[in-house]
């Protein structure tokens, strides 16, 4: 249960948002909106730099941010993930109950947070990624309910499933991503998380958080070249 505790926690803050937005959410002002997700970044920002600290390697950090936005930057990550957010609130405008659904599993699912919560929570058993993500995901809902009613509900089944299957794999990799490896990987993703919080303070896309996703791999390239002998330090 444990591995799944943060995916849990995500679909409950999808439900309660949910239903604060069908009982009223239509009372609260787009500027206590914007604001409210302005709060929000600040603490991601701080989390994810309290994630990312001490910084363990600066070089291999550096090196695999780099190298994992030239990869991202090259197959276009983030503008493919724009476009399927921009489709999915597009969405909104339809009628029906697949409008909110629809909407709503994928701008809850489709990002970095969801990603990078999982796997803290699959290798260490904490989720405060996942906790945060719980309250950013409850005040969208609260805002897509009061627009798209009732199927933005049915997406907290679909992020449990989603994100509980990430976290049950990452905590099967536990025993290889340990030790020096998993501080790697985990100053990595602090960093892209403080980015996403910043993107949130900012109200725009200044970092293409999308383009950065294959710097989680990198990690795991540069320890294989190491322990081969090579070094950047």
């Amino acid at each position: 249960m444990q591995y799944v505790d943060g995916a849990l926690i995500n679909a409950l803050g999808i439900v309660i948002g949910s239903l604060i937005g069908l009982s009223g959410g239509k009372r609260f002002t787009t500027d206590f909106r914007r604001q409210a997700l302005r709060v929000i970044g600040i603490v991601v920002i701080l989390m994810g730099f309290k994630m990312a600290w001490p910084l363990p390697d600066a070089i291999n950090t550096l090196l695999s941010l780099e190298l994992g936005l030239g990869v991202g930057t090259w197959l276009h990550l983030d503008e493919k993930i724009q476009h399927f957010g921009q489709w999915a609130e597009s969405r909104v405008g339809t009628t029906g109950f697949a409008k909110g659904f629809i909407s709503a599993t994928l701008i809850f699912n489709i990002g970095a947070m969801s990603i990078l919560g999982s796997l803290q929570n699959g290798l260490t058993g904490k989720f405060p990624i996942l906790a945060t993500k719980a309250v950013l995901d409850g005040t969208t809902a609260v805002i897509l309910t009061s627009v798209a009613g009732w199927g933005v509900i049915a997406a907290a089944p679909v992020t449990l499933l989603y994100e509980g299957s990430l976290s049950l794999l990452a905590s099967g990799l536990a025993s290889v991503l340990r030790g020096v490896l998993l501080t790697d990987i985990k100053a990595v993703g602090g960093l892209m998380i403080a980015a996403i919080g910043m993107n949130f303070v900012l109200d725009t896309n200044i970092i293409k958080i999308g383009n950065l996703l294959p710097a989680l791999l990198f990690p795991l390239i540069l320890f294989w070249l190491q322990i081969h002998g090579l070094h950047f330090l």
